[in-house]
């Protein structure tokens, strides 16, 4: 009979809650911080549908929704109302970058 290692071997961190937050609050104090915790919130599909065609494709998306939603209540744990702060910087990184993509074209 094979026994299977629990993923918490594979990646332990010692600390507590207070520790956990303390680190959050450090990732979003810099821009390269707050840059991948935007990026992990958009693949997580925090905000967005789990409907899929196929059950296990909807299962999946929960999946990856839950930690989204997990990681979202610790960014407000640790600094409340750094959320939308997070959610405003990508629309107006967006908009910059969508500016930026028409004038390309436009000189072309």
């Amino acid at each position: 009979m094979s026994k299977s290692i629990p993923a918490g071997h594979f990646f332990f961190v010692f600390g507590d809650e207070h520790e956990e937050l303390e680190d959050l609050r450090a990732v979003l104090r810099t821009t390269s911080g707050r840059r991948m915790l935007r990026r992990l919130l958009s693949v997580g599909n925090t905000l967005g549908v789990s409907m899929a065609a196929d059950t296990r494709r909807t299962e999946y998306n929960e999946g990856q929704r839950a930690v989204g939603l997990w990681l979202a209540t610790k960014i407000e744990e640790a600094a409340p109302g750094e959320l939308p702060k997070l959610m405003l910087e990508s629309s107006n990184d967006k908009l910059a970058h969508n500016a930026t993509q028409r004038r390309k074209s436009d000189d072309d």
